[in-house]
């Protein structure tokens, strides 16, 4: 109320518009409470978060499922047939020993096959080296991924960092402002200044208190930003608990390009593709050797036929066989059983074993199989080729990488001298300014050099600290340094 009531009896426009900015500047902040993070804490949630991450997991899982003798091909193949076979056959034979009319019958086939291969051109050996080398390169990938999103995340905080200490400098920048805006109008009021410092000054503050205004939605951005990296709450805030620093390092550019040609992702999945090229290779030559197979097996059968059977009925019968002495007055008898076509089933089993060798080789395709090992060869010296382009690759952008880094390195130490300098000239000039050897004008001067040497010295560290990420990157430590 106060303060409200000391704005009505100002006099002027320009003056009421100064009180309404102050009174807003002093209104208490309604922003949600911030929740704390660290560096380590953002990566971790980055890890966990990161949907290309989690793809990556999934496919080493299942490299690392494949890798396995039998997925070579070591281990014999063993199948289990069976077969059901039903048929109805209506017969008039021509073989007195076969059964005529109606045929109904139905059989079960089973069979036990186990195939081994004795020999294939060492091809099992040469698979199961192309599958471990499939879930290392795996591996490599995620390493790859996991390192774009750990960089991502370093960067992002550090660039958050950066935006939050930009407001801290703008903030202390308006504070200042404010302090001389109201030592000002003190004068004023007391007879010894006029309305055009009073003026001025309010101008100046105006103009602080909109670049806080302005940086505040900067930093906002960058949070939002952070939380697109995590997969969190966009409008998830933070109190970000690693300050904007920067340690001084030497790097000794023979150590790191030893641990770049070690250690970096990127040359240590080529190594392993080329590897593969390789196998790619004599997996294409063993096709020229002979495969040495064994099949062992046994196999069975249950049959059933159900028709018209000749069978004795019991009964004894006199029948005819011929004449003594072809006198049809004196036949001859012969006594046999009676037989009569009576409907049954019949059953019966068979079973078997063996065991047989085979051997293949091709002696001519074509040309197929020369054509193939030849493009596979072909393939080989382009993967040596890319290899070798991407070292000098690496090699150039370490270069470029330790210059820029020293170089950053350098503008960091020369920044802080500088804000030093500045922050003491500014102490001695408020202090002239008061004592009146200093005007305004030349106070503003000294308070903007202030300015831009605290933002240089932070955008110094930001660029120092960027450097640094590429490098560790570059030698293949950075998963390795965040893991530790």
């Amino acid at each position: 109320m106060l303060q409200a009531s000391a704005c009505k009896i100002q006099a002027g426009r320009a003056q009421l518009v100064a009180c309404s900015l102050w009174l807003v500047a002093l209104m208490p902040s309604t922003a949600n409470a911030q929740e704390a993070l660290s560096l380590a804490d953002a990566i971790e949630i980055g890890l966990k978060n990161n949907f290309g991450v989690q793809i990556q997991k999934l496919n080493v899982e299942a490299a690392t499922i494949n890798n396995n003798w039998g997925q070579a091909g070591l281990l014999p193949s063993v199948n289990l047939t069976a077969v059901q076979n039903n048929n109805v056959v209506q017969r008039k034979p021509a073989n007195p020993f076969a059964v005529a009319g109606r045929n109904v019958g139905n059989n079960v086939l089973g069979q036990l096959d186990v195939q081994f291969t004795l020999f294939g051109g060492f091809a099992v050996q040469i698979s199961k080296k192309r599958l471990e080398q499939l879930e290392t390169l795996s591996k490599g990938n995620a390493t790859f991924v996991m390192e774009n999103t750990v960089q991502s995340i370093l960067l992002g905080y550090h660039q958050a960092n950066l935006e939050d200490e930009r407001l801290r400098v703008f903030i202390k920048n308006r504070e200042f402002s404010k302090e001389r805006y109201t030592y000002v109008k003190l004068k004023k009021s007391l007879g010894s200044a006029i309305s055009f410092d009073v003026l001025q000054e309010q101008n100046n503050y105006l103009t602080d208190s909109a670049n806080v205004l302005r940086q505040e939605i900067i930093l906002k951005n960058e949070l939002r930003n952070l939380n697109v990296l995590l997969n969190n709450d966009i409008n998830k805030t933070y109190q970000l608990t690693n300050p904007l620093q920067f340690e001084d390092e030497v790097y000794k550019y023979e150590d790191l390009r030893a641990k770049m040609v070690s250690s970096n992702t990127n040359l240590r999945n080529q190594f392993i593709s080329q590897e593969l090229f390789h196998n790619a290779t004599r997996s294409a030559q063993a096709n020229l050797s002979p495969s040495l197979l064994l099949n062992l097996g046994a196999t069975g059968s249950l049959d059933q036929l159900n028709a018209n059977f000749r069978i004795n009925t019991g009964n004894r019968i006199e029948n005819t066989v011929g004449f003594l002495d072809r006198n049809p007055l004196q036949p001859v008898y012969q006594t046999v059983n009676e037989q009569a076509f009576t409907p049954l089933t019949q059953t019966g089993n068979a079973y078997g074993v063996y065991g047989n060798l085979s051997l293949r080789f091709t002696l001519f395709n074509g040309g197929q199989l020369r054509r193939t090992i030849d493009n596979a060869q072909i393939q080989e010296k382009i993967a040596m080729l890319t290899t070798d382009q991407l070292t000098l690759s690496l090699e150039n952008s370490l270069l470029a990488s330790v210059d820029l880094y020293n170089l950053r390195k350098q503008l960091v130490a020369i920044a802080q001298t500088k804000v030093q300098a500045a922050e003491l000239n500014l102490t001695l000039g408020n202090e002239r300014y008061k004592n009146g050897t200093l005007s305004a004008i030349d106070l503003r001067i000294v308070q903007e050099n202030y300015r831009s040497a605290a933002l240089e010295k932070f955008a110094a560290i930001f660029d120092a600290l960027s450097s640094r990420i590429d490098l560790v990157r570059l030698t293949g430590g950075l998963v390795d340094n965040v893991a530790k």
